[in-house]
């Protein structure tokens, strides 16, 4: 009878090999989730995915399995959330148990000759995305080396959205960045908030006066609101969620004069176009929009890589104004928004389901926005918008590509801007049974449309009429 082939499997995919990663880190311990967390938890619980970020990248300066080995390492030693394991509570509700030290697992993939590295990285990346996280388990980030005939090729990492958020990413990899090129002892000390200390200070009655200082803004917009915030459900068939990204080199340039000129970000000038062109397809106004805020510019935020991102929630109005206006109005909505962005979830849910049972309608906050960028500031005076005739023949080279439909999505509308440098892409997500996908393709056009359109002229109007008086 044979042996039984011995096995290595990690996040459900099967490598050739695994090194062993011993770690020990600060902030052990066992309590309850960060607002970021909980927000996230029931996210994924109702996606039913662990709503994983990541992917394959190549590796061209050299790198060993060593080095990944190190790199992991430090990951797991410095950010406690990668060594946070999730389980139910007493009370049925999560808890989080973070480990002071322990193993993880590095797997190596090995190409066969004749094999494309590169193929096996984004089908390895692909399928951990599919694969949800066993949370109670499993640390949430996956990490192997692709080799091909010795040399590593790619590095294919998945992390948990439970773990870490986009612009955690950004301080985990920053700060991977500026470790000694010795020691790879990294620059500075870690952050003392660990998701333990964040969920504890967020007991504390300072964060609760936050709390509460962020749900009267929340109740407030929404007893004001209308309930709807897109036509009603038509039956369009299959596929329903849809995702698809627009990308445009015109719009990048025009917003960027466009910011220039009236002293905002180009964050502020998409946030508006997309609050005009919804404006303009629905007819309904004012805007009322979640936005995705990071969090870390509050103190002793801006080094935690584990989730702090929540939605807040603006309202603005762009009926009657020129578009110049309507980034200003948008801009000033998105402080107050920014403000009243950290709470806790639990509390705003429970707020919700108390004003619709008042009301007796639902008020739907279904039409979202993400600019995933990072750094996004003023945006300084620049060169000159390219002249207009040059700037509508970028318009020819936009582009919308449709991606693979979802099996489930929870909103309406979404538009994320990517971290492209030197184009704008749109990244749309949307459920086809209120708003179709011819409407949404327009939606885009038009986006691009009302800000090239102001790039040359301050005085451009939005188009969108005053809502009649109730």
């Amino acid at each position: 009878m044979a042996e039984p082939v011995s096995r290595t499997i990690v996040g459900g995919a099967e490598m050739t090999d695994q090194v062993v990663v011993p770690f020990e880190g600060p902030g052990g311990g066992v309590g309850g989730l960060t607002w970021g967390q909980r927000k996230v938890w029931t996210l994924m619980e109702q996606a039913g995915t662990s709503m994983s970020m990541g992917g394959a990248v190549p590796v061209a300066d050299g790198r060993t399995v060593r080095d990944l080995a190190s790199e992991l390492r430090f990951f797991m030693c410095r950010h406690a959330s990668m060594r946070a394991r999730i389980r139910p509570g007493a009370d049925g509700g999560p808890v989080q148990e973070v480990a002071g030290s322990g193993t993880a697992a590095l797997g190596i993939v090995d190409v066969e000759d004749g094999g494309d590295p590169d193929l096996i990285a984004r089908d390895l990346a692909d399928r951990w995305e599919a694969t949800p996280f066993d949370h109670a388990e499993e640390w949430p980030i996956r990490m192997a080396a692709v080799r091909c005939r010795g040399t590593v090729t790619h590095v294919v990492v998945t992390i948990s959205h439970i773990a870490t958020d986009g612009s955690g990413i950004a301080v985990m990899l920053g700060e991977l960045g500026e470790r000694d090129p010795v020691t790879g002892e990294a620059k500075n000390p870690a952050s003392a908030l660990g998701p333990l200390e964040l969920a504890a200070l967020q007991r504390t009655p300072s964060a609760r006066r936050q709390n509460d200082f962020s749900l009267r803004h929340w109740e407030r917009l929404l007893r004001s609101a209308g309930p709807r915030r897109f036509g009603p459900h038509v039956d369009r068939g299959e596929p329903r969620y849809r995702r698809g990204t627009f990308t445009s080199r015109a719009l990048h340039l025009a917003s960027k004069a466009v910011a220039a000129r009236v002293g905002s970000s180009t964050s502020s000038v998409l946030l508006a176009a997309y609050a005009v062109a919804v404006a303009r397809l629905t007819g309904i106004t004012p805007a009322l929009i979640q936005v995705v805020v990071g969090n870390r510019f509050r103190p002793g935020l801006a080094d935690v890589s584990h989730p702090l991102s929540v939605n807040g929630l603006l309202t603005v109005d762009v009926a009657g104004a020129s578009f110049d206006e309507a980034v200003d109005r948008t801009r000033r909505a998105s402080a107050l928004c920014s403000k009243y962005a950290y709470y806790d979830p639990a509390q705003l849910e429970e707020l919700r389901a108390r004003i619709d049972r008042e009301r007796g309608e639902v008020v739907e906050t279904s039409c979202l926005f993400n600019d995933r960028r990072f750094g996004i500031g003023i945006e300084p005076p620049g060169p000159e918008v390219p002249a207009r005739d040059a700037l509508e023949a970028l318009r020819g080279q936009s582009a919308l590509q449709w991606g693979e439909p979802f099996p489930r999505y929870l909103d309406k509308l979404m538009i994320q801007v990517g971290t492209a440098l030197d184009t704008v892409e749109l990244e749309f997500h949307v459920d086809t049974h209120h708003v179709s996908a011819d409407e949404v393709a327009a939606l885009m056009r038009d986006m691009e449309a009302i800000v090239v359109g102001a790039a040359f002229d301050p005085d451009v109007p939005t188009g969108v009429r005053p809502a009649p008086a109730a």
